[in-house]
């Protein structure tokens, strides 16, 4: 065994690698093979609230899926990754394999600008909605991953570096009116580490710093006080300069980059530290920055500073970082507004960083968090057994590393609610319009609908999933015709949600009986999410044999409502046709599941 070797797995031993052992704890993770390391950076880097539903739609693994591991678009269509995974169980390599790198030559090529129609199946889903998010306009961020478990290389950058060049060129013959970073990352064991101790201290970099100041104020309570004051935009630029998105550790996202137009906020702050930097202090929120200590100069015109993570005001931080010099010839005239924050209690602290965060994009669900419908259904879940129901209240990255038993992400539940109602486009293309539009957000989460029904249409959904991965484990060589078909129906994106909807369409004809209202469907008995999935699985294992149905509504991401509404109408028709056929899991689910048929009344 190499010495590199020796010392990687003495320091897993001893515990010296804690993203690594974060990791190995994922035993839900397992199912998912070379790429499970690939999906814990994912839900590192990226927030992934429901690691099952986005390894379903962004895992392309497959032996002809022309070298992309992982293709997702995320972010409201803000950012594309590509992700290559590789995994060595035995760690005595001292890099991974180069060529493995090199293959994203291979899958940038094919998702920007393959044809079409010889991109294999496998990734024509993920090509199609890769490139209508580039024409669409809504990408800044174009990122390609390389994840595996050893040392980095400067070979294996090399050929990332050459894949973000193809990229980029690509991108902007096919799609010259867009206005994207791309970048290329390896990430093994070193980075890994890195990424994941970002998740769990706020204060990242520990260094003391001095700053100028024009004086200032202190607030003081119990396990925290704060100095608020101003500092020069030169010194917050050569802050970032030294340390760049480090400073961001508080952050879940780091800093978004700029898009060219004047709407955009950090335009619009590039462009006031150029042209009216005496006015920044006024026409700008400032920035809070965690430290470990500060001392106040004795002449009240320095601050000394122990550690900086920046927990609000990352836009403002990165803007003026990116600065060119020339750009900058005026900075030494702005200041920024500055509140130093010291906290020794660790839950204040939590709740700094979640209410300071405004780096991280105020999600549309904060704002329902406390409204009546989301009070109730949290207090409802309380009596559902294995159930952790948040209801748009969020925590942190380090909430999404560690496995929640039981957990129904906010973005699952609402994507299955629309979809079971028939809105399988709302569900997949416009989640974020749930919570964000009121007359939307009404019509999925109405007064009538309850955790137990939230249970049902959700366990649903995880069948789904659930026989999305049983058929895609198989491998291709000992797959059947059928099951060759159900696996052409999966590749194409949003798939889940349209066959959910299908089902959903047709409910009555499942269960046999007439329903009034769909928002009073449950399970008879008061069952966990997980046995939700098992009650559901026959019967969504056995409607497989219509997805050909389907299969002309995934073409387009299911963006064209007029192909929805074919397919399932010849979905639910075939259903109809061969119910009698084979009774049994349509007889077993609709004998679980309330309202329960009703008798009628007899009069004399």
């Amino acid at each position: 065994m190499s010495s590199t070797s020796s010392e990687a797995n003495s320091e897993h031993e001893d515990g010296g690698r804690p993203g690594f052992n974060a990791f190995k704890s994922r035993d839900d993770l397992i199912r998912y093979g070379s790429n499970a390391l690939l999906l814990f950076l994912a839900q590192i880097r990226l927030n992934v609230d429901d690691i099952e539903a986005f390894a379903t739609n962004a895992l392309t693994d497959h032996s002809n899926d022309k070298k992309a591991d992982l293709v997702a678009v995320v972010r409201d269509g803000a950012k594309v990754v590509i992700g290559q995974g590789y995994f060595r169980e035995k760690e005595d390599k001292p890099a991974a394999p180069e060529d493995k790198a090199a293959d994203a030559n291979t899958a940038v090529s094919w998702l920007i600008a393959g044809p079409l129609d010889s991109v294999p199946a496998t990734l024509r889903g993920a090509a199609q909605e890769v490139r209508a998010a580039l024409e669409a306009g809504t990408v800044t961020e174009f990122e390609i991953w390389y994840s595996h478990n050893l040392p980095e290389s400067k070979n294996v950058q090399r050929e990332l570096d050459q894949a973000a060049l193809t990229a980029d060129a690509l991108i902007k013959r096919e799609f010259p009116s867009a206005n994207v970073d791309v970048t290329a990352t390896e990430f093994g064991i070193a980075t890994l580490e890195t990424e994941y101790a970002r998740t769990q201290a706020p204060i990242f970099v520990s260094q003391a710093f001095d700053f100028d100041i024009p004086g200032g104020f202190e607030l003081k309570a119990d396990g925290w006080s704060a100095f608020s004051t101003a500092i020069n935009g030169g010194a917050l630029r050569a802050l970032w300069s030294a340390h760049t998105t480090d400073l961001m550790s508080p952050n879940i996202r780091d800093y978004l980059g700029m898009v060219r137009s004047t709407g955009n906020i950090n335009f619009g702050i590039k462009q006031t530290a150029k042209t009216q930097p005496e006015n920044f202090a006024i026409f700008n929120n400032g920035i809070t920055i965690l430290v470990n200590d500060y001392q106040l100069g004795s002449d009240n015109a320095s601050l000394r500073v122990d550690g900086v993570g920046i927990v609000n005001g990352g836009q403002t931080t990165g803007a003026i970082g990116e600065l060119s010099g020339t750009e900058a010839a005026r900075l030494g005239e702005a200041m920024v507004m500055a509140r130093f924050v010291k906290c020794t209690d660790p839950g204040v602290l939590q709740d700094i960083v979640r209410y300071n965060n405004t780096q991280n994009k105020v999600e549309a669900t904060d704002f329902r968090s406390k409204d009546a419908i989301q009070e109730r259904l949290r207090g409802e879940f309380e009596k559902i057994p294995e159930a952790d129901y948040r209801g748009g209240r969020r925590g942190g990255t380090s909430d999404a590393i560690v496995r929640r038993r039981g957990l129904l992400p906010d973005s699952s539940v609402a994507q299955a609610l629309a979809a079971f109602h028939g809105r399988p486009n709302l569900a997949y293309n416009e989640t974020r319009a749930i919570w964000d539009n009121d007359a939307v957000y009404a019509s999925v989460f109405r007064d009538t609908v309850s955790a137990r029904h939230i249970v049902f249409v959700f366990g649903l959904l995880r069948a789904i999933d659930n026989a999305k991965q049983n058929i895609t484990a198989i491998p291709e060589a000992e797959r059947t015709d059928a099951q060759r078909k159900h696996a052409e129906f999966f590749r194409g994106r949003g798939s889940n949600l349209l066959m959910l909807a299908a089902i959903g369409s047709c409910f009555e004809t499942v269960i046999g009986r007439p329903i009034a209202d769909r928002t009073e469907l449950k399970f008879k008995k008061n069952v966990s999410p997980a046995g939700a999935a098992e009650a559901w699985q026959p019967l969504v294992d056995s409607l497989l044999s219509f997805s050909a149905q389907l299969m002309p509504a995934t073409n387009q991401g299911l963006k064209s409502s007029e192909r929805v509404a074919r397919a399932v109408e010849g979905f639910s028709a075939m259903v109809e046709a061969t119910r009698a056929a084979n009774p049994a899991p349509f007889e077993n689910l609709a004998e679980s599941t309330l309202p329960a048929a009703s008798t009628p009344k007899v009069t004399t």
